[in-house]
């Protein structure tokens, strides 16, 4: 994850505060991961994105706009990886290149158009 990432307090977001969020959010997280195992498409792959997304405006107190957005990244990244089935290479790939953090950002737009 982004543990040590910068907090708007200044501090560095650690286990404690992440620790909440997580137990609220990632059985969530996972059921939308595991729908990946039946073939990554566009649909569950923004299904995932959507939810954490969603998910992570709860930090919004805690971490700014690109550091929430980078924890998005991490959390899907890492769930991609747990459940997605091998065939799902496209995506590996897509979400380990720069185009990954522009679909974070889209979907935060998206969902949040008012910021």
């Amino acid at each position: 994850m982004v543990l040590c990432a910068a907090t708007r307090s200044g501090a560095a977001l650690d286990a404690p505060t992440v620790q909440p969020w997580l137990d609220k959010h990632l059985p969530n997280l996972v059921t939308k991961a595991q729908a990946l195992r039946d073939g990554a498409t566009w649909t569950e792959v923004g299904a995932l994105l959507e939810a954490t997304v969603q998910a992570a405006q709860e930090l919004k107190p805690v971490l700014a706009g690109t550091a929430r957005a980078a924890f998005v990244l991490a959390v899907v990244q890492s769930l991609v990886r747990e459940f997605a089935p091998p065939s799902a290479q496209w995506l590996r790939l897509l979400l380990d290149s720069p185009f990954a953090a522009m679909l974070v950002e889209m979907a935060f737009r998206w969902l949040f158009p008012g910021g």
